[in-house]
């Protein structure tokens, strides 16, 4: 959608704003919310979020002018992509910028989002991506929901309702291993964070726990043995624990178990300088020995601080 069409841009927002019929009747009395909000213990990149600020959101040697940044041209199949429409850069901006200071930009590249994405099921829309939208946006709420527009906060909020549910429905279709645990980990979120989301959350515990059944050897390591999957297996599970203490929840023994083996497996590929090794023919950066990719976007070292994910 052009920048220079105001009024279908407005037309988009109140669309929005106004979420499903179904959603409307349930809500009536009082307006959708988040219930809490949990902590992210985990300290973004100073540098790249002092990047964002200046108008640049750099990734490795790439670096891209967020004058020019169009969610909807930029797709969401290569790693660049997935960075900028999972909404994990949200970390970097909190780590160089107060509330405050934060806010305004984040709340701009939120709203371009809603605007390319918000109004049909499409690329954007994989389960693994909502999944992680779903625990940044909710980690981050303050730098996403200050806003004094009540049609803005309705359409991002309804939106996050609409990711919720489309979860529900085709997380189970994500590729076993990290992706399928993602997209189960924001249903999970969702039902502890957004207001009536409670009968989703033993739904989302049970393929919660069938992801991890099938992505995890007994060692707690990924089956496909990616050093740099398994520091995101250790950082969505941390995410998700920090969920479960924003809403005074108990986290399931069983979903403890899976994290804690699987951030003793983090440690065993962690060399002294918490840079990763490779780990059974897989390099720290690839995908697994038999499905190989592409580095992702400004390594594995860059994509995690280890330290604060180990500790």
């Amino acid at each position: 959608m052009s920048a220079s069409d105001p009024a279908a841009e407005q037309d988009v927002v109140r669309k929005l704003a106004r979420g499903s019929f179904f959603s409307r009747l349930k809500s009536a009395r009082q307006p959708l919310k988040l219930v809490a909000v949990p902590r992210d213990h985990v300290a973004g990149d100073r540098q790249r979020g002092e990047a964002l600020l200046a108008g640049r959101f750099v990734a490795g040697s790439v670096a891209i002018p967020l004058a020019d940044l169009d969610f909807a041209s930029i797709g969401a199949s290569d790693a660049l992509a997935e960075q900028l429409q999972g909404f994990s850069w949200l970390r970097d901006l909190s780590a160089a910028a107060s509330r405050e200071k934060g806010a305004k930009l984040a709340e701009a590249l939120v709203g371009r989002w809603l605007l390319a994405h918000g109004t049909r099921a499409d690329d954007a829309w994989a389960p693994h991506l909502w999944g992680e939208r779903i625990l940044y946006w909710t980690a981050y709420a303050p730098y996403i929901l200050s806003s004094g527009d009540s049609g803005y906060r309705s359409a991002l909020l309804n939106t996050l309702a609409r990711g919720a549910r489309h979860l529900d429905a085709n997380a189970d279709k994500s590729p076993a291993g990290l992706k399928r645990v993602t997209a189960w980990c924001g249903v999970v979120a969702a039902g502890l964070l957004v207001q009536g989301g409670v009968p989703r959350v033993a739904r989302g515990e049970a393929g919660l726990a069938r992801a991890l059944t099938t992505a995890q050897f007994d060692d707690g390591g990924l089956i496909s043995r990616s050093p740099y999957e398994q520091a995101l297996l250790v950082d969505r599970l941390g995410m998700l624990r920090s969920c479960y203490q924003a809403a005074k929840q108990t986290i399931p023994d069983g979903i403890e178990a899976a994290a804690a083996a699987a951030l003793a497996a983090l440690h065993g590929i962690a060399m002294g300088d918490s840079a990763l090794s490779s780990w059974q023919g897989c390099g720290p950066g690839d995908a697994s020995p038999e499905q190989p990719r592409e580095k992702p976007v400004g390594g594995p070292r860059h994509a995690q601080p280890l330290n604060a994910l180990m500790s």
